[in-house]
């Protein structure tokens, strides 16, 4: 739903590669690092070094897959190499925590997911192989095929082990790629029930919030993968909201706010609305993206402007 910005810096690339190597499998002097295994067994290490494959980038991965896949290796083998098991989650989760700060799940910014549980000393949230790990097990640690997401979006219910590389409308949707474009192209669309006159609305149950995409149904297996359009319907009380408040709170009604308190329009507007700035960062606050297209869809004029 929501793409993630985030640079990976040769500065970052080296921590990222010193934090996978401090992990070590074996004892003594026979301790190696999954580095060192990689490097060890010469699979494909000639074509590509062990930095090439954890830290690839989105738009290469698929064109990786094409290659290695091509070479016949034993998927155990692989498995015994990359070997994502809990020594690496919780090092390569505090990785993004430190870095990416992500905050809620971009998979369907519904949950927060920077939540910290002190009491069992881990993270709140997962992190989800876009490409499946047990059928492609050398992209198990690569930094851009790890999506930090919600516990609801990694379960088997909803993702689970869905083949995305395999199927044509969910390779591209991985949220790390400049190509993912699914907030300008799908928006939340309110429609009312028939029986709903002059916007007389009386509950929330006389609204519908479908996703709908413009010009093109390029994230429909997306929206059906992730279950959006069921699970935010559990959620159409915030819309409901927004429809009582622009009820109670005519253009005239706050303009007399504005006079009463001298704090200005715009901003008056804003707090009671809970309207999001064209330039904020969705990704910050849960159903972001549901309030911006719900304000469009409602009229009203943008935060900033007069």
């Amino acid at each position: 739903m929501l793409r993630i910005d985030f640079e990976l810096t040769d500065e970052l690339k080296r921590e990222y590669i010193e934090l996978l190597n401090s992990t070590k499998f074996g004892n003594g002097k026979n301790a190696k690092s999954v580095q060192d295994k990689y490097e060890e067994y010469e699979l494909f290490s000639k074509e590509y070094t062990f930095e090439d494959i954890v830290t690839i980038e989105a738009h290469k991965i698929n064109d990786l897959i094409e290659d290695v896949e091509l070479r016949g290796i034993d998927n155990a083998l692989l498995k015994e190499i990359f070997k994502y098991d809990g020594k690496f989650q919780p090092l390569i989760a505090s990785f993004f925590e430190k870095h990416l700060n992500p905050r809620t799940c971009c998979y369907c910014n519904i949950d927060f997911i920077n939540v910290y549980d002190e009491e069992n000393n881990k993270n709140k949230f997962t992190l989800d192989h876009f490409i499946d790990k047990g059928r492609y097990p050398y992209l198990a640690l690569s930094i851009f095929n790890l999506i930090p997401c919600c516990f609801v979006c990694n379960s088997k219910k909803i993702k689970g082990s869905i083949p995305f590389y395999e199927d044509v409308e969910l390779k591209d949707t991985n949220p790390y790629l400049n190509s993912f474009n699914f907030d300008e192209k799908v928006k939340f669309k309110l429609h009312l029930n028939d029986n709903c006159k002059d916007l007389n609305i009386k509950s929330k149950d006389d609204i519908d919030i479908p996703l709908k995409e413009r010009y093109s149904n390029e994230y429909d297996k997306y929206i059906e993968v992730f279950k959006l359009n069921e699970r935010y319907q559990a959620h159409k009380d915030i819309v409901f909201e927004m429809l009582q408040n622009a009820e109670l709170y005519p253009e005239s009604r706050l303009k007399e706010l504005q006079e009463l308190t001298g704090i200005p329009y715009q901003e008056i507007k804003k707090d009671i609305f809970n309207l999001i700035e064209d330039n904020a960062d969705l990704s910050k606050e849960p159903f972001s993206k549901l309030r911006k297209d719900m304000a469009d869809e409602l009229g009203f004029k943008k935060v900033g402007l007069a």
